[in-house]
């Protein structure tokens, strides 16, 4: 019988001490738990706290640039992060694997299939992976905002079963608590609606790149691909045995129902960088919408530059976004398809187009 999947994220708050130092105790904990829960199901850890474990070697205070000092105290605190974790992990028989992850790699078909296949075969020959955001070679357009990000994307990627975040409060709250004491927990959520985005607006975390705002778009996230998502305290005894358990903790994200895409279609959707876009009148609209190829007749505007293959943005010409599609020709090409309209000239085909 095939175990489910969970992916566990952890943050940097809940691994440090208030000094910056790593909580070995509280990692010890961690560890623990997760090796109970991997005896019931496929665990992925994806965890923060490389730059905090550089920390507690080196300070960098002359370094003036905080991207190059971010990189170099990741550069030392990575491989030390992932051998305290390997330490604790080999007391519980459990053997982990590190991945080293970047946008990059969801943004690109094969380095998305590569990564995904790597980490199916680590998880079908029961071993752990632990996943952090590879920070020494990220740069703007390569990096995640945070890895709240990166573990929504993981469980969607993987197919998981159900999302835990972990963080230094006890769940999804209507403002603050550290800031406000009447702040109230959110205990279920049905649908992500606007007035949970007001109330983390200026929720942000100290220490961390995370915060409510983050856990919100990652569960937006997650159970849009039909993951249960729930964010708790890494600090309460035996979470994620009651997270898994369907026990009352933190705040659960209920699941959307989703028709399941083939992986191609998930790497479009919901992965890829697009390129470019392509405006489209009313009667491509319609054609679209009754399973046709784009053609450049019903196409009134390109924009941007982009290759034969480059993912493309479709929308509507009152700015409505209609799908995304694999561009049959480069974007030189297709202004000229515009110019001289010849007929059945194919803009996006059928069996490369998703609608929304």
């Amino acid at each position: 019988m095939k175990k489910p999947r969970v992916v566990v994220k952890v943050g940097t708050n809940v691994l440090t001490r208030p000094d910056g130092g790593l909580d070995h105790d509280r990692i010890a904990d961690l560890t623990r738990q997760l090796a109970e829960l991997q005896g019931q199901a496929e665990v992925i850890l994806v965890s923060s706290g490389a730059v905090g474990a550089g920390r507690e070697f080196q300070s960098f205070a002359g370094e003036k640039d905080p991207v190059i000092k971010k990189q170099m105290l990741a550069a030392i605190g990575q491989g030390r992060l992932f051998q305290v974790y390997a330490d604790f992990f080999k007391e519980q028989s459990v053997l982990p694997a590190q991945a080293l992850i970047t946008r990059y790699d969801f943004k690109h078909p094969e380095a998305y299939q590569n990564i995904k296949a790597t980490l199916e075969g680590l998880l079908r020959n029961g071993i752990l992976p632990i996943i952090n955001e590879n920070d020494v070679v990220s740069f703007e357009e390569t990096t995640f905002s945070d890895n709240d990000q990166l573990a929504a994307l993981t469980a969607a990627m993987l197919g998981a079963d159900l999302l835990v975040i972990l963080s230094v409060i006890d769940g999804f709250f209507t403002a603050d608590p550290h800031e406000d004491p009447k702040a109230k927990l959110i205990e279920e959520v049905k649908e992500i609606s606007p007035e949970l985005w007001a109330y983390c607006q200026d929720s942000l975390s100290k220490g961390g790149t995370g915060g409510m705002l983050s856990k919100l778009k990652a569960a937006e996230t997650s159970t849009r691909h039909g993951i249960r998502t729930i964010v708790a305290s890494g600090r309460k005894a035996k979470v994620l045995a009651s997270a898994f358990a369907g026990e009352p903790v933190g705040t659960l994200f209920l699941p959307q129902a989703r028709k399941p895409l083939s992986p191609k279609r998930d790497w479009m959707v919901n992965h890829a960088q697009t390129l470019g876009k392509i405006t489209v009148d009313q009667g491509a609209e319609k054609a679209l919408k009754s399973d046709k190829s784009l053609l450049a007749v019903g196409v009134t505007l390109v924009s941007g530059e982009f290759k034969k293959k480059d993912v493309l943005m479709i929308e509507s010409q009152t700015g409505i976004r209609l799908g995304v599609g694999l561009a049959a020709a480069d974007s030189a090409t297709i202004r000229e398809m515009l110019n001289e309209r010849p007929q059945g000239a194919i803009v996006i085909h059928k069996n490369h187009l998703y609608l929304f």
